[in-house]
């Protein structure tokens, strides 16, 4: 018999006595790293001489596993170590069994591959009309913030190839039912108060969706210091004069190009092309900034439009309605009041 084929027989016969002590088994498939945890060359020995890590949110294609069933390690592949492959403990997160896995450049939920930021505000009046049942709409303030400014949705990494779909970089990788079903995530207590003023949604416990699903996928910033330059972001859109132009306006019709030059007029020329307007029912209900991949706190919105790609425009037609908060504008169309 080949030396090949006795190896292979032994192999099966060690297996078939005591699977707990046989070896290393062929998987096809990703692991997930729920965390950072050390990648090593030796399981046996805890050999790790170039000091290699997987790091949470991260997928890795795996190679092997020690056991066939209840495997404890899982051997994976990571580019930058040497030798690239590396036994890493199952605790450190989750196989997701398949084919191989995809290329990190293909993937749509791999953190720190950003090469675009839209940033998303809303018109809450319209929201809530359209959403009356949200807790942040069921006691709406007409003297609030948000009935007279545009409100933070989201900061959103964006991809090429991806776009809005690019997200769950991070541990959780499904949307849930309910927004507070999200891992709470921790904010410096003046911080979380500053966000809800711009941020109603905050009721809704809309920051934990935004963050899972939007704020994993980059890697610059923790928590606090991203909400916080979505916050800065948001208030300086609105203190640009925008509010004002907006406040001017509330209950009233509004053509889409007077809005379009003000923008211009507020935060640059050609500003306009670089943010979308999203309306329905006639009324505007978001609107779309788009801004350049690197995020620096204290940079002015004026001076990072110009670096940014351009809008894909409006759906608004020639005008919209600037719906005022607590009216029901679409009730009273309903019922013909």
């Amino acid at each position: 018999m080949k030396p090949s084929g006795f190896k292979a027989l032994l192999s099966l016969l060690l297996w078939l006595e005591n699977p707990a002590v046989a070896m290393a088994v062929p998987v096809e498939g990703t692991f997930s790293a729920g965390r950072d945890c050390p990648a090593y060359v030796s399981k046996n020995k805890l050999t790790n001489p170039d000091g290699a890590r997987v790091t949470a949110g991260k997928a890795y294609p795996v190679i092997e596993a020690d056991r066939r069933w209840d495997a404890r390690w899982y051997r994976l592949r990571l580019p930058s170590a040497n030798p690239p492959e590396r036994w890493v403990g199952r605790d450190c997160g989750r196989l997701q069994p398949g084919a191989a896995a995809e290329p990190a450049a293909e993937r749509c939920d791999v953190a720190g591959q950003a090469d675009a930021y839209v940033l998303a505000l809303s018109w809450e009046p319209a929201f809530c009309e359209l959403k009356p049942d949200k807790p942040e709409c069921r006691l709406a303030d007409p003297v609030a913030y948000s009935a007279r400014h545009f409100s933070l949705h989201g900061l959103w990494p964006n991809k090429s190839g991806c776009g809005t779909d690019y997200g769950f970089c991070g541990e959780v990788k499904q949307p849930r039912r309910d927004f507070c079903d999200y891992p709470p995530i921790t904010l410096d207590p003046v911080r979380k108060a500053s966000l809800a003023e711009v941020m109603p949604g905050t009721a809704s416990c809309l920051e934990r969706h935004e963050w899972h699903k939007h704020g994993t996928c980059q890697t610059a910033m923790s928590s606090d210091a991203y909400f916080a330059l979505a916050a800065d972001l948001t208030r300086q859109f609105n203190g640009s004069g925008i509010a004002d132009f907006v406040a001017d306006r509330i209950g009233r019709t509004v053509r889409t190009e007077e809005f379009l030059a003000r923008l211009d007029a507020a935060l640059g020329r050609g500003a306009r092309d670089r943010i979308g307007l999203n309306c329905e029912h006639g009324m505007l209900v978001e609107i779309r900034v788009n801004l350049p991949s690197e995020l620096k706190p204290g940079a002015s919105l004026g001076s990072l439009l110009p670096l940014a790609g351009k809008s894909s425009g409006s759906n608004c037609g020639s005008r919209f309605r600037l719906d005022s908060m607590g009216r029901q504008f679409l009730s009273r169309i309903e019922t013909g009041g």
